[in-house]
Formats: C-alpha cells, sequence, structure tokens
C-alpha cells in the first residue's frame, strides 16, 4: 500500500494505491500518526488507485471520522468494489462517496492541434514521451513543436502546405507532427527506408514542397548525393529541406509567431494527413485521412485494454497507420506514455524492454518472430509486456501459438485494418484461443462491415467468401489526386477493400487473401492463404509466401517461397510429399524455394512485387 498526503488550508487529501487490509491499515495509522485532523474542514480520500478494503481498513476509517469534530470525511473515485463493501457495511453514512467517473471526452470533436491544447490544459506535466536522452511531458510537447512551428513559417509553411517527414520513429517527429497540425499544413508521412528516386516519386505523387528529414539510412551514405537528387530545381517538387535529426533547440517563440499560430483555425474534418499505400503490389497512392478519422481509429485503444498506467514501447514506423492511430494516438488518448527504443533490431528492443519493463508493444508477425528468435531471447525479458496488438499482415495459428508461447504474460490481439481505415476489425479480451488464431476479430463499433460477391455483387451469406467492404467515420476522404476509376468506392459509399474474406455466425471475420492474389490454375480459383497455412505447418518452415506465376498451359502456376528456422535443411521432394497429404493435387505447389530471408517492405509486409521478380528470374534459368 502507498500513501501520500496533500495538504493546502482547508483540505486534506490522502491518496491510497494498492488495498488497505489486515496488514496495511496499521501502515496506514502510521503513516498517518502525525496529522492534526482538527485542523481540517475536509479530509479526503482519493481512492482512485485502491482495489480493495477491508474491515480492519473501515475500521480506520471510523477511527479518523471520529478525529474530526467538525470537519467532513469524503471518499472520492471510488471504484464498484470498494463502493459496495462500504455500502454493505453502512459505512456509506459514515463517509460521503464519489464513485470513480470514467472520461468521456470525445476526442475525434478535435483536431490535432485541440487535441494537444486539452491535453497540456488537464495533463500538462504528464509524460507521454521517452526515449533514451529524456522524458517529455505533454508541456513540453507543446513547447517544441511551437519551435518547429516557428521555422517552418519561415520556410513559407501555411495552411494547406504539404509538408512531408521523412524520419526513423523519434520523439522529434512527434514534435515536427504537431508542429505541421498547428499550421493547418498537411503532414504527408514517408518511409524513410525508401531511396532518393523513390522519395522523389512520391513528392510528385504528393505535391510536396518542404521536406522534414530525420534519419534516412540511404541519406547517410551519401548526404550530397540523396539531396541534389530530391532536390534537383528541374524535376523535384520539394523546395526546401527541414532538419529534425539535433535535438530540437530550447528556445521561446517570438510573440509574432504565437500570434500567427493562434490565430489559424483547424477543423477536425480538415485533410490533415497523407499516408502512401505501401505499393507492394503496384504504384503507391497517397491516402488523405483527417484528424476525426485517425482519433476515431484511436478509440480502439480502450477496447485494448490501454490505461494510464501502461507503457507502449513503440515499433511501429510511424508513417504507417497502424504506428500512427492504433499505437501512438491510442496511447496519447489515454496518457499511455510512448517509450521509443534506440532502433527496432531485436537486440536493441529486448534491452529496452528488460529496463524499462514496457507493458504495451503492439507489432507485426515477422517482427515479433524475430525478436523470438534473437539468441539472447528469453520469457523474462518480455514478462512485462501485458497487450500487444499483431496486423499490419497476415499471421498463421501455428505463429500466433509460438508467440503465446514465448510470451506467456501477454494478451494477444490479432487486427485488421487498411491504410485507408484502420482498424476494421479486431479480436476482443475474453477470446478463445481458438478465435484469436483463426479470425481476425469482430469489426469496431465505428466500422460497417459486409461481405460481397465479387460475380454477383450481392451480400454473401454468413461462411460465404467474398469481397470485404466497408463504410465508417475512420474511412478516409480518398486518394490524392487519383483517378475516378481508381477511387475505390462504389456509388452507394462503400469501400472496396481488394481482400477476400467471410463472416461466420458469431459476426467475426475470416481473412481469405487478396482478390488480385487469387490464383487461376486451369480454371479453378485457388487462394494463397490456404495453401500458405499449410505449409507452415511444416515444422521447418519459419516464414512463407505464396503467388501465381505465369504458365503457357494452365494460365498460372503455383510458387511457394519459404524461410526456414535455424537449424533446418530443405528438402524439397520430402516437403511435397508432406504436402500431398493436406492438399488436393491442383493446389500442390509447381515451384518451391527456400531463401535465407524475404524482402520486406518498412511496414512489414512482404514486397510482393520485388518477390515475385525474383522468382521469375529464377524460374526462367530454370526453364532455359
Amino acid at each position: 500500500m502507498i500513501v501520500e498526503k496533500i495538504k493546502d488550508k482547508i483540505t486534506l487529501t490522502i491518496k491510497v494505491e494498492g488495498r488497505i487490509d489486515s496488514i496495511t491499515s496499521q501502515q496506514l495509522r502510521e503513516d498517518l500518526s502525525d496529522v492534526d485532523f482538527n485542523s481540517y474542514n475536509k479530509v479526503v480520500f482519493d481512492f482512485k488507485k485502491l482495489d480493495y478494503i477491508s474491515s480492519a481498513g473501515l475500521r480506520e476509517l471510523l477511527i479518523i471520522k471520529k478525529k474530526i469534530s467538525n470537519g467532513t470525511l469524503e471518499a472520492i473515485n471510488v471504484n464498484e468494489d470498494v463502493k459496495n463493501i462500504l455500502e454493505l457495511t453502512g459505512f456509506d453514512n459514515v463517509l460521503d462517496i464519489i464513485v470513480k467517473q470514467e472520461e468521456t471526452v470525445d476526442f475525434s470533436r478535435f483536431s490535432f492541434k485541440k487535441f494537444l491544447e486539452y491535453k497540456v490544459k488537464v495533463s500538462r506535466d504528464k509524460v507521454i514521451l521517452s526515449d533514451a536522452m529524456r522524458e517529455y511531458t505533454y508541456l513540453d510537447v507543446d513547447k517544441y513543436s511551437n519551435i518547429v512551428a516557428e521555422d517552418l513559417i519561415k520556410l513559407g509553411v501555411k495552411k494547406g502546405t504539404h509538408v512531408a517527414i521523412c524520419s526513423l520513429n523519434s520523439v522529434n517527429w512527434i514534435m515536427t507532427f504537431f508542429a505541421i497540425q498547428k499550421l493547418g499544413a498537411i503532414a504527408i508521412l514517408v518511409n524513410p527506408t525508401l531511396t532518393a528516386s523513390e522519395i522523389l516519386a512520391l513528392a510528385k505523387i504528393g505535391d510536396i514542397t518542404h521536406f522534414c528529414f530525420g534519419l534516412i539510412p540511404q541519406m547517410l551514405s551519401d548526404k550530397d548525393a540523396f539531396f541534389k537528387e530530391i532536390l534537383n530545381e528541374d524535376n523535384s517538387p520539394i523546395k526546401y529541406a527541414y532538419d529534425i535529426i539535433s535535438p530540437i533547440k530550447d528556445r521561446e517563440i517570438s510573440v509574432v509567431s504565437e500570434n500567427m499560430l493562434s490565430l489559424i483555425n483547424v477543423e477536425n474534418d480538415d485533410p490533415c494527413v497523407m499516408i502512401y499505400t505501401s505499393g507492394s503490389t503496384g504504384t503507391p497512392k497517397g491516402v488523405l485521412l483527417s484528424s476525426f478519422n485517425i482519433l476515431t481509429a484511436s478509440k480502439c485503444g480502450k477496447e485494448l485494454g490501454t490505461t494510464e498506467e501502461d507503457s507502449s514501447c513503440i515499433l511501429l514506423p510511424l508513417f504507417h497507420i497502424f504506428g500512427l492511430a492504433a499505437t501512438f494516438f491510442a496511447s496519447a488518448m489515454f496518457d499511455t506514455k510512448v517509450v521509443f527504443p534506440t532502433t527496432v533490431r531485436t537486440n536493441d528492443i529486448l534491452d529496452i524492454l528488460s529496463i524499462r519493463k514496457c507493458t504495451v508493444m503492439n507489432s507485426v508477425p515477422t517482427l515479433l518472430i524475430a525478436l523470438t528468435n534473437n539468441p539472447n531471447f528469453s520469457t523474462d525479458k518480455v514478462a512485462s509486456i501485458k497487450t500487444s496488438v499483431v496486423g499490419g499482415a497476415p499471421i498463421s495459428a501455428k505463429q500466433m501459438l509460438l508467440l503465446q508461447s514465448k510470451f506467456p504474460n501477454t494478451q494477444f490481439y490479432n487486427v485488421y485494418g487498411l491504410s485507408e481505415m484502420a482498424p476494421v476489425s479486431y479480436t476482443r479480451n475474453n477470446d478463445s484461443l481458438e478465435t484469436i488464431t483463426s479470425t481476425i476479430g469482430k469489426p469496431s463499433s465505428f466500422v460497417k462491415v459486409k461481405i460481397q460477391n465479387p460475380v454477383t455483387l450481392e451480400d454473401a451469406k454468413n461462411l460465404e467468401t467474398g469481397e470485404i467492404i466497408v463504410q465508417g467515420d475512420s474511412l478516409m476522404s480518398g486518394y490524392y489526386k487519383t483517378p475516378i476509376e481508381k477511387q475505390d468506392f462504389d456509388t452507394n459509399g462503400w469501400f472496396h477493400t481488394g481482400d477476400l474474406g467471410y463472416m461466420d455466425d458469431n459476426g467475426y471475420l475470416h481473412y481469405a487473401g487478396r482478390k488480385k492474389e487469387i490464383i487461376i490454375k486451369g480454371g479453378e480459383n485457388i487462394l494463397p492463404v490456404e495453401i500458405a497455412a499449410k505449409v507452415t505447418e511444416e515444422e521447418c518452415v519459419s516464414n512463407v509466401q505464396v503467388f501465381g506465376v505465369p504458365s503457357d498451359f494452365w494460365g498460372e502456376e503455383i510458387a511457394v517461397v519459404i524461410t526456414l528456422k535455424n537449424g533446418y535443411t530443405f528438402n524439397k521432394e520430402e516437403m511435397l510429399e508432406h504436402l500431398k497429404g493436406k492438399l488436393s493435387k491442383t493446389k500442390l505447389p509447381d515451384y518451391i524455394y527456400a531463401f535465407e530471408s524475404l524482402p520486406f517492405l518498412a511496414n512489414g509486409k512482404i514486397d510482393v512485387v520485388g518477390l515475385k521478380k525474383t522468382v521469375l528470374e529464377k524460374i526462367k534459368e530454370e526453364t532455359k
């Protein structure tokens, strides 16, 4: 039990944390032995963090009440369990009881600018960010984002300007994001692992004029060549570059800048963020989102168990919707501290978990599996992790079971979402192991989901596979400057995800792969996810990707690429023999390759385009 006394002239507030039982009640009496209760008009017990009070604890309250001759005794922030004990024993006549009130603020009504203003107003000294150097409160975030905003004003940024943030995760990334929002500009989130030519291509798609750069791996090898390409006057829309690598210099902004910022009006429905689709199967598109969309999506944090007492180790890239909405803002909304590891290398992650004892760690399957494969991994190092939301890419039942065995204290949630809308669905706290390993959860409360037959365009029945289509408050405005025929909405407002799935009788969604990834072999439609599930059952397999390759005879054939677990060797004939008992002849792989590693995009998804190109080259070489 922890006791804290807060005094003013007329009120004594006593914060009690934990339990007041037969043993700790003696500690409570000792901690309060020096208090002159008669000198206060009111004594308030703050039971916000009190879990239980025993008969011995009630006796201490009675004694304290006797010590107060003319004042009042009050208990505030009382949870239902403690309230029931007080009422059942008649102690509601001894002291006034005020039940704990849940926060009812609807943050989706706020722009990001107003969101930060509100947090500074009610929680200014709450630590919300932490890295290897220091911790930052909401007041710090407000101050440093003002400094960045003033710098951007000097570079010509104003309402509606397209400003890119391109950096590995950092506290400066967060400061820059809020600075852009305070100016009413559009924050365009760019993958920092891209090459200069790839960044330039995105700049042209998104009409980027200002480029805020942090740590960018390619830039480190030849900074001059990097900027020569992206700032090319003849070929690039980018006119200004702003460095966010170094710590932001502490200073007061000018009165002029302060007045300018205060006069800029930003609405929660204004498009203010652009996130690029992964481009894993084609050219990236710019997804336009508002703070209303993102803060609506971030409400999922409550159902996923996020609390003020938690600390979240942020592994997911902030340029991706999963990292921005379901990790950072889902944490900030509930005042959960966000901890930045030095890097997302598995050794650094294990180190920070051991030292900081983070309780939340959302991630993609590939990174979590890589963590368990690290020679230094142990369950002790991840023992503090209470919850982990897994998404960004499909996870097999076998992989989820592996994670649950390696993280015995962790409640895993399986989540499904899109850059255009996140999350669409997720599993819940009391779901069974089978539900978590075989479904992608129930649709979110702010999302409508239907399964549509892709041929007849009619609503599919339960257990019938079709295309997943969605509507809801977290859905994007549309793709930036994209032709109408490539805007994936129908005339009734449903967004067509391109994903296949089905709904079961309990209202849970099941993922069945990408519509474009269906392999048509000899006229039969084959789902890659079905083959992948059987391949991952092989003991030697660490990861797998399945896709179709052109065939003059069949139209398409089935290619499978796997990576092996440490200590295993690959025997193609042996694997095919095992698969014959699990898959029909038509679904057996025509090509199987074992790679040392799979190519990944920065958001954790497999680079299907690059992988397929490599496999086609191998097939061509073999069939010469």
